[in-house]
């Protein structure tokens, strides 16, 4: 609250002047990173824009102040003894002050600012979707690369159990034609046995029937045992029994 009794544009006014000097400086650094770096990623001018803006809304009380001291003096003349050059000097140094606070305010929302941060932050989200496609053309290009070496180790198992596979038929195969040669060699063997055993059969065949044929003419010949034919002679009449070949006395 301003008092009617003091004057307090004095203080008000230094305030000013060091402000006003202070937001320039940081317009002029302002103005050169926004030409300079990207806005939208540089901290630095983000930082400072924030502090600009604090700044000329501090500016901006402080000139109220002015503005309000300069009307205490204009509806108290008669308590503050200025003059009409001292109260104009006055509404000079705050229309000055205002249009330095104007100019900032407006250079810091320009369409020219606009247009620059705009464009730093359209480079920022391209350069970042560029970034997330190659990430993701770097994933699929892995993801690619371990499925490739996933079915070339599954190549490669499959092929060494086929192999395997393949040993234990040929080992199978081979233990096959032991088998059947051994099982040839038994079969030789039994049939070389089998002919031999036939050849026995008929020899003691031929004997047997040789013998059976001694004996059934041994048993319908009447020779006497000791004749070569096993034939008897009539013992009556001393002839020979010509039904079994032998000649009788007479004719002897």
């Amino acid at each position: 609250m301003l008092s009617t009794s003091t004057d307090p544009f004095d203080v008000a006014r230094d305030e000013v002047e060091a402000l006003i000097r202070k937001v320039r400086s940081m317009h002029k650094e302002w103005q050169k990173l926004l030409q300079s770096e990207n806005t939208a990623e540089s901290r630095k001018f983000q930082d400072l824009q924030k502090e600009l803006a604090a700044e000329l809304s501090i500016l901006s009380g402080d000139l109220a102040e002015v503005d309000a001291s300069i009307k205490a003096v204009e509806d108290n003349r008669e308590r503050f003894h200025l003059s009409d050059a001292q109260l104009a000097a006055r509404k000079e140094f705050l229309g000055v002050s205002q249009a330095a606070h104007r100019e900032i305010q407006s250079s810091l929302s320009s369409p020219a600012a606009k247009s620059k941060m705009d464009e730093d932050q359209k480079q920022v989200l391209f350069r970042r979707q560029k970034q997330a496609e190659e990430t993701q053309q770097r994933q699929l290009a892995q993801e690619s690369k371990a499925f490739l070496e996933e079915q070339r180790l599954l190549q490669r198992q499959l092929i060494a159990q086929q192999e395997d596979e393949l040993l234990l038929l040929e080992q199978g195969a081979q233990r096959l034609g032991q088998v059947a040669h051994t099982i040839n060699g038994e079969l030789e063997s039994q049939q070389k046995l089998l002919d031999e055993l036939n050849q026995d059969i008929e020899k003691e065949a031929v004997q047997t029937f040789l013998i059976l044929k001694d004996n059934l003419l041994d048993s319908l010949c009447p020779c006497c045992p000791k004749c070569p034919g096993h034939c008897r002679t009539d013992g009556a009449n001393g002839r020979g029994d010509k039904r079994y070949g032998h000649p009788s006395k007479d004719e002897q």
